[in-house]
């Protein structure tokens, strides 16, 4: 019998994420999609097998084309780290702005993350005024300029 919250690749106990929509298991690293109704994970398939991903020292770390991205989910907020500047996430939207700056397919993941984009898919970056949102095939997130620092929400990255 699997236990709730558990890999289905290494069986280890990753505890409640039901904050996150997808996840690298920090064990083995397997992909893994969250399912909150029912307290499990779903690898995420690749021809035959699934992906595995090597550690990265990042809570949640993304590479979509050219372009790299931190997230992290810290005291009940997701947070976004993008060229030294902190975003907030707000909310899930149904639009965005049309100013597309920033797209490519999924190369690489670690960690956890508010959406679900496995490798290949496509994310977009759009911004406005102070407002970043991410794109994805199923969901439209909006960030705003966070008045935190970002090395009290990312201490790993900024260790030297």
């Amino acid at each position: 019998m699997r236990l709730p919250w558990q890999c289905p690749t290494c069986y280890a106990e990753l505890g409640d994420k039901s904050y996150a929509a997808m996840l690298t298991c920090p064990y083995c690293g397997s992909l893994l999609i969250v399912n909150s109704k029912d307290k499990k994970f779903y690898r995420v398939p690749k021809d035959r097998g699934w992906y595995y991903f090597s550690k990265k020292d990042s809570p949640g770390y993304i590479k979509f084309g050219d372009f790299e991205e931190h997230y992290r989910y810290f005291e009940g907020r997701w947070y976004l780290l993008k060229e030294n500047e902190l975003y907030e996430m707000k909310s899930r939207v149904r639009e965005s702005c049309e100013s597309i700056v920033e797209e490519g397919k999924v190369e690489y993941l670690w960690g956890e993350f508010p959406f679900v984009a496995p490798p290949q898919s496509v994310i977009k970056t759009a911004i406005c005024d102070d407002e970043l949102y991410k794109v994805t095939s199923r969901i439209i997130i909006l960030f705003f300029k966070s008045t935190k620092k970002p090395k009290d929400i990312f201490p790993e990255l900024f260790k030297r």
